[in-house]
């Protein structure tokens, strides 16, 4: 049985510690014990892994506390907890009913991968002494980032290596109902808690301001979406409603205050669509339309089960095709009754739609491009580029001891985009209309253009 005892794990600027957070537990949990390790544990404590922690100091504070927990955890039972994690209901006595448990970081966004900031378990559990094991016979954890050395990657290598089967995984929806990506959980099971992901938003700075307590006053009487709306407070109160894929800065973001107003850009964008399957939505607004699909080969066509065109096809009024690898049209041919173009140029039929996702940021030209867009005799034009806002966590990254930079995409790709440089892109360079962007899915853009004489409704 897990002793109900929480701790709490707080390194770095102390003034900003989210104690407000950490209240919320108490104040749901009056019969637990709490303890909170900080700057004076770390310092003066013996720790096992005390060189690595040192070393990761100065990189990724989330790495110190990632291996502090193991430890805490080995030596005294209980849970750790994230410390931007805030309760919403109390935790019932069956999930302590085991040797050790854990929950899943998001089985859609991130599937297959364990979450380190919900971790329960006996004093002695020989799982989390390997584990401490392992990261002190690692000659360097600063080599990777710390989620991957020392936090949820090595939880779930070491889950899989050993195969501790004792480990109790419950569902992500428990204590992360909603993950970073915007992936959200809208079901009737319980929900636990919400985590604020101060570390990947950069959000600590805010965290610590907001009034939680008040928010939950009487948590128990209220359903779980309503507790989970009031946790996120100002920080993200439109996202349970738009199941958005990243959560807007609010209104008065404090990037405000730290820069000069010229240089403090703003873009309307939707994130309605965000999580929702890209096929899916893409079909949706071709439906029953004639659809010019620029960039139809998407080096896919050798599986034709797995072609966007060929997918796209069965629900368009007529669909054809533009692509500049001639050889690829070539072999998609046999298998739609669309026409196939190898420049734009050559297209002179009306549409309804013309679609081209994913490839203004591999053309060499972009005014070229948006320029010969234009010419094509179309009533809205729907364009995706790949966001680097969304796909900042999981598609870069630099490795100090080889100097090298990591970039996860297409190896085509000469552009990424945020919201702002992709309707500048087309405000300077085309005279088209954005009606209206959305993030779309979870790694793009989506604009809906109109010429500037037709001026759509949004």
């Amino acid at each position: 049985m897990i002793p109900k005892l929480i701790h709490f794990i707080w390194v770095g600027d102390e003034s900003k510690c989210p104690t407000n957070c950490m209240e919320s537990w108490k104040t749901l949990h009056p019969d637990w014990d709490f303890i909170l390790w900080g700057n004076r544990e770390l310092h003066e404590l013996s720790w096992f892994n005390r060189r690595h922690m040192m070393d990761m100091l100065g990189r990724e504070l989330n790495g110190v506390a990632d291996m502090m927990r193991w430890e805490i955890l080995h030596a005294n039972g209980g849970i750790v907890l994230d410390a931007d994690s805030v309760a919403l209901r109390p935790l019932d006595d069956h999930l302590l009913d085991c040797e050790a448990f854990a929950c899943w970081e998001n089985e859609i966004a991130r599937p297959g991968l364990i979450a380190a900031g919900y971790f329960g378990c006996e004093a002695g559990n020989p799982f989390v002494k390997q584990i401490v094991r392992d990261i002190a016979a690692e000659p360097t954890v600063t080599h990777d980032m710390a989620w991957k050395t020392v936090g949820p990657m090595r939880l779930t290598e070491s889950y899989r290596k050993y195969g501790y089967s004792r480990l109790r995984i419950y569902p992500s929806h428990y204590f992360i109902p909603q993950h970073f990506t915007g992936a959200t959980y809208d079901g009737t099971d319980p929900v636990y808690a919400h985590q604020l992901w101060g570390s990947t938003r950069n959000a600590y700075d805010e965290i610590y301001k907001q009034d939680i307590v008040s928010a939950l006053a009487e948590p128990h009487e209220q359903d779980d979406a309503s507790l989970l709306q009031a946790a996120r407070g100002d920080l993200a109160q439109s996202a349970l409603a738009d199941r958005t894929a990243v959560t807007p800065l609010p209104a008065g973001s404090t990037l405000e205050a730290l820069h000069d107003p010229y240089f403090v850009q703003r873009v309307e964008i939707s994130s309605e669509i965000a999580t929702l399957d890209r096929l899916d939505v893409l079909r949706s607004l071709c439906e029953g339309k004639r659809v010019l699909h620029v960039g139809c080969v998407d080096g896919r066509i050798a599986d034709p089960a797995t072609s966007l065109h060929l997918l796209l096809e069965p629900v368009c009024a007529s669909l054809d095709g533009v692509d500049a690898q001639e050889e690829a049209l070539a072999q998609l041919a046999p298998y739609t009754s669309g026409r196939l173009f190898s420049r734009l140029e050559d297209v002179t039929d009306s549409y309804d739609v013309v679609l081209a996702p994913e490839v203004m940021g591999r053309v060499s030209d972009v005014t070229q491009f948006l320029g010969q867009l234009q010419r094509v005799d179309a009533t809205c034009f729907l364009l995706s580029v790949p966001d680097a806002f969304q796909c900042r966590a999981d598609n870069f990254d630099y490795v100090a001891d080889t100097q090298t930079f990591v970039e996860v995409g297409h190896p085509d790709r000469n552009v990424w985009y945020t919201p702002y440089t992709f309707a500048n892109t087309i405000g300077k360079y085309s005279q088209f209309t954005v009606e209206k962007m959305w993030f779309f899915n979870r790694v793009s853009l989506l604009a809906l253009l109109s010429k500037s004489q037709l001026r759509m409704a949004a």
